[in-house]
């Protein structure tokens, strides 16, 4: 009863709309204990009460207005990129953290805007283009560019590994498919023992099969697709995504299977029936289980008995 009764007081005594507190190594974090403000009008106050789009202007006019008073306006701006990040003002927030980074004074200051600046530029790729009065001044290239050169230039960091699989991962959801390559390439030769890996090397896999054009285009992606799908498979036999490696194997087999069944019709429409053979065959012996090796099937027959029909030169030279 006595537990009960604490559990009672303990939820009475939190305040009915939980509101944001400020840490200094994570930015603005929701906390239950803090009280939402019913008024804000301060910066702190409109953080606090989760209205981070203003609050962000109001730190940003506190950093101009500071002057001379570098604590403050290095405070100011540290707070206004964190405001402006949780705003999702991911350009407006990479430029607060750069005039923070301007006035700190020690290598974790600097570290800590590089963090938050990694996490404003994935954002970006995210979300795209940004916008001011002018219109638009940035977009998705830019901050890949900006990301880049930032995990380029502090590879080794505690948070390195898993920015630059997010990075990869946004990047790869954004169309920028080569660009993800690189990024997923970098991370398995910076951080092999890294617990991303395994997702690292699957999402390169998709990377390269998202690169494929199609019929008619350059059939290198799909080997290379098909090359890390099964490397995933060899290297993580228990992996959480075996199955959806194989199943995208047999997406690759399919594709692959097409592209030879194109060929197939090329020389079936000239009446080169024998090298129209050679490719029916290869359907069936490379992909048996896809829908193109049963068409294939069905196909060989009859020009099998085309090809006998065929002079023996013909046959020999490949010919008509």
């Amino acid at each position: 009863m006595r537990q009960l009764a604490a559990l009672v007081f303990l939820a009475l005594a939190l305040p009915a709309a939980a509101g944001w507190r400020w840490d200094p190594d994570e930015g603005f974090v929701q906390d239950r204990s803090v009280a939402e403000p019913a008024s804000p009008e301060s910066a702190d106050e409109l953080a606090a009460a989760g209205m981070f789009g203003q609050a962000g202007a109001r730190y940003a006019v506190l950093a101009e207005a500071a002057g001379p008073d570098i604590a403050v306006r290095k405070l100011a701006w540290l707070r206004c990129g964190d405001a402006r990040i949780l705003a999702r003002d991911w350009q407006g927030a990479i430029d607060a953290y750069d005039a923070f980074a301007a006035l700190a004074e020690t290598h974790p200051e600097r570290l800590r805007a590089v963090r938050f600046q990694v996490e404003s530029c994935i954002m970006g790729v995210r979300l795209g283009a940004g916008f001011d009065f002018f219109g638009i001044i940035r977009g998705a290239q830019w901050a890949a560019k900006r990301g880049r050169e930032l995990l380029t230039k502090f590879p080794y960091e505690d948070w390195s590994a898993n920015a630059r699989l997010r990075f990869a991962i946004a990047l790869l959801d954004s169309g920028q498919f080569e660009e993800a390559v690189v990024e997923y390439e970098f991370l398995l030769n910076d951080f092999p023992d890294s617990p991303f890996t395994p997702t690292a090397r699957y999402r390169k896999a998709e990377a390269h099969l998202s690169q494929f054009g199609g019929v008619g285009y350059d059939p290198q992606p799909l080997e290379d697709a098909r090359r890390e799908f099964r490397r995933y498979l060899d290297d993580y036999p228990s992996g959480d995504k075996v199955d959806l490696a194989k199943a995208r194997l047999g997406d690759v087999d399919e594709l692959q299977a097409e592209l030879d069944w194109q060929s197939y019709e090329h020389y079936r429409h000239l009446r080169r029936w024998r090298a129209a053979r050679t490719y029916l065959r290869e359907i069936v012996r490379k992909f048996p289980r896809t829908t193109w090796a049963e068409r294939a099937r069905e196909e060989l027959p009859g020009v099998e008995e085309k090809v006998k029909r065929l002079p023996a030169q013909a046959r020999e030279k490949g010919a008509r």
